[in-house]
C-alpha cells in the first residue's frame, strides 16, 4: 500500500501506451486480416499480380507472397507476426507463403467472431489445438509417396508450384527443372543430396523466354584477357588457382645494386626464366584452362597463349568453388601445389568475346560437365528477375518432393480433405471446444473459396459444390483454373509443405489470441 501523501510510482515512461482487454485481442486480429486481405488476389493460377513501387523509385510487379510480405513497412504487431510466419514459411519450404498467411488470416477472422459473441479466446485456442492435429492425421493418410524416379509426379509439382508464373505457361519448363533437379541428384556418405542451391540461374537478356536453358555447367560474364582465347573449346581440362599467377613477392624490403648494363641484362634474364618455369609448370600439367582469383604476369599470360591456354583471372571465391563442383577439379592454394591430378575436365567451353564497357563483359560458358551442379540460363529482358524467382521457388517445391518422398493434391483439395475430418470430429465434442473445431474447418474452406473467386467463378457455388462432392467420395475433389469442380490428382504439391503451413498458421493465430496486451513505447 502507497504511503500517503507520496506520489505514485513511475514504471514506464510517460509516452507509454499499454492497451489492455478484448480491445487488444480485436485490433491484432483486424491488423492480421487487412494484411491477408493484401495477398487473396494473388492465390492461384488465375491470380492477378501486385505493383509494388518503392521508396527508391523502384516499381515491380509481382504475384509472389513472400516478397510482397518483404517490400511492404509494416508497423502494427499483429501484421508483423504474419510477415514473420511468411518469412519461416519460404525459409523452410521455399512455396506456399501465400496459402500460409491466407489461412492464418481466416483462423483469426473465425476467432474474432467467435470472441465478439463472448467466447473466451484460450477456448478457441484449445479447439484449434484440437483441430490441427486432426487435420494433419487426416492429410498423413492421404500422401502419395514419390521418389526421384517419378518424373512425371515431380513434373506435375513443378508445374504446380509454377502455375500463375511466367513460366508457367508451357510444360517444358516445368520439364527443365526437373530435368536439372535429377542432374544434380546424388548419393553422399550422409545420404540422398538433392539441393536446390546447387543449381544456379542467371540472366541471358539477349533472348526471350523461350531461349532459356539449361547448361550442365557454370555461366560467367567475365573478361577475356587476349583475342586468341576466345571461342570453343571441347573436352578441355581445367585448372583452379585460388592465388596469384607470378612471381612469389619478397616479404622484406631489399635493394639490388647493378655495376652495368650487363648485369640489368643478367637480372632481367633470370626473372623472365623464373616466370617462364612458372608458364612451364602449368603447361606441363596438360591444363588447357586456367582460372584463376588473382592476376596473372604478362609474360606468363603470354607464354600460355601461345601455347593455346585460355587464362581467365580475377574471379572470385565462389565462382572456383562453383566450376570445382561442375568439372570436378580442386582449387589450388598454391601454385607449387598444382599437378594434373588436380584438374577437373570441362565437355564444352564457349567464350564470347564483346566490346568493353562498364556494364558489359565477355561471356563464358562452362557446359556439359560431369559434377552435381548446372544453371538456367533464363532468357527475357523484362521481367526476368520476377521469372527466375517463380522458377526459383518451383525448384524448391521439387526438390522438397525427392528429400520428403510425398505430394498432397493441390487446388484446395487438402484442405477440403481436412476440414471434413475436422468437422466430423468436431460433432462428437460437446463442449465449447467444439466452437473452435468448426471455427478451425470453416477457414480451411477459405482457400478453396479464394481459388473459386480468383478464377472468376461465384465462390459460394463453388464452395457449396466442392462440399458436396467431397461428401460423395470424389477423389481429391477441387477447384481448377476455370473456377470448375474436378479431380486434382493432377495438380500435386509437396506434403511437407501444406502440413508445415497449416502448422505454422494455427501456431501464428494462437499466439496472436493468447495476446491480451500490448505495451508500446513509441505512444502509438
Amino acid at each position: 500500500m502507497a504511503e500517503q501523501g507520496k506520489s505514485p510510482v513511475t514504471i514506464v515512461r510517460q509516452e507509454t501506451r499499454i492497451t489492455s482487454g478484448v480491445e487488444v485481442t480485436q485490433k491484432l486480429i483486424h491488423a492480421a486480416k487487412t494484411l491477408a486481405s493484401i495477398l487473396r488476389g494473388t492465390l492461384g493460377p488465375r491470380g492477378l499480380d501486385k505493383g509494388l513501387y518503392k521508396t527508391s523509385g523502384e516499381f515491380a510487379v509481382t504475384s509472389d507472397g513472400a516478397r510482397v510480405l518483404n517490400d511492404l513497412l509494416i508497423k502494427n504487431p499483429g501484421a508483423k507476426l504474419l510477415v514473420s510466419l511468411g518469412k519461416a514459411q519460404e525459409a523452410a519450404i521455399g512455396d506456399g507463403v501465400t496459402s500460409t498467411v491466407l489461412f492464418s488470416g481466416a483462423l483469426l477472422d473465425e476467432a474474432g467472431r467467435l470472441i465478439r459473441k463472448g467466447v473466451h479466446p484460450l477456448t478457441v485456442v484449445d479447439g484449434y489445438l484440437a483441430a490441427v492435429e486432426i487435420a494433419i492425421s487426416s492429410l498423413e493418410n492421404e500422401i502419395q509417396s514419390c521418389s526421384q524416379n517419378d518424373v512425371e509426379t515431380l513434373e506435375k509439382v513443378a508445374m504446380t508450384a509454377l502455375g500463375g508464373r511466367a513460366a508457367g505457361s508451357d510444360t517444358k519448363y516445368a520439364k527443365l527443372l526437373v530435368e536439372a533437379l535429377l542432374k544434380v541428384t546424388h548419393d553422399t556418405e550422409s545420404g540422398l543430396r538433392c539441393d536446390s542451391e546447387d543449381i544456379l540461374f542467371d540472366k541471358f537478356e539477349d533472348g526471350e523466354i523461350n531461349d532459356t536453358r539449361l547448361l550442365s555447367g557454370v555461366f560467367w560474364r567475365q573478361r577475356i584477357p587476349m583475342e586468341r582465347m576466345a571461342g570453343v573449346r571441347e573436352n578441355a581440362k581445367v585448372a583452379l588457382l585460388n592465388c596469384d599467377i607470378k612471381q612469389r613477392e619478397m616479404k622484406r624490403d631489399s635493394e639490388i645494386e647493378l655495376q652495368s648494363a650487363e648485369d640489368l641484362q643478367k637480372f632481367m634474364l633470370i626473372q623472365e626464366e623464373t616466370l617462364g618455369a612458372i608458364a612451364d609448370n602449368i603447361i606441363s600439367t596438360g591444363a588447357e584452362i586456367i582460372c584463376s582469383s588473382g592476376d596473372v604476369e604478362k609474360i606468363i599470360l603470354h607464354r600460355l597463349a601461345a601455347e593455346g591456354k585460355v587464362v581467365i583471372h580475377g574471379l572470385d571465391g565462389k565462382q572456383l568453388t562453383q566450376l570445382a563442383q561442375a568439372s570436378g577439379a580442386a582449387v589450388v592454394e598454391h601454385l607449387d601445389d598444382l599437378s594434373s591430378d588436380n584438374l577437373g575436365i570441362v565437355g564444352r567451353m564457349e567464350a564470347e568475346r564483346r566490346m568493353a564497357t562498364e556494364a558489359v563483359q565477355d561471356r563464358i560458358i562452362f557446359d556439359a560437365c560431369e559434377g552435381p551442379l548446372v544453371t538456367i540460363l533464363v532468357g527475357g529482358a523484362m521481367g526476368v528477375e520476377e521469372t527466375i524467382r517463380g522458377m526459383y521457388d518451383a525448384l524448391r517445391a521439387t526438390s522438397l518432393t525427392i528429400t520428403e518422398g510425398g505430394t498432397l493434391p493441390g487446388g484446395g483439395a487438402s484442405h477440403m480433405i481436412a476440414s471434413k475430418a475436422v468437422k466430423e470430429a468436431a460433432e462428437k465434442i460437446a463442449d465449447r471446444t467444439r466452437l473452435g473445431m468448426e471455427a478451425f474447418s470453416r477457414a480451411l474452406e477459405m482457400l478453396p473459396w479464394m481459388l473459386a473467386a480468383n478464377s472468376g467463378a461465384n465462390p459460394l457455388d463453388a464452395l457449396l459444390e466442392l462440399r458436396s462432392a467431397v461428401r460423395d467420395g470424389v477423389e481429391a475433389a477441387g477447384i481448377a483454373a476455370d473456377g470448375s469442380i474436378e479431380s486434382m490428382n493432377n495438380i500435386l504439391e509437396p506434403a511437407e509443405s501444406i502440413l508445415h503451413g497449416i502448422i505454422a498458421a494455427t501456431e501464428t493465430a494462437n499466439t496472436l489470441l493468447r495476446c491480451d496486451q500490448v505495451i508500446s513505447s513509441r505512444g502509438d
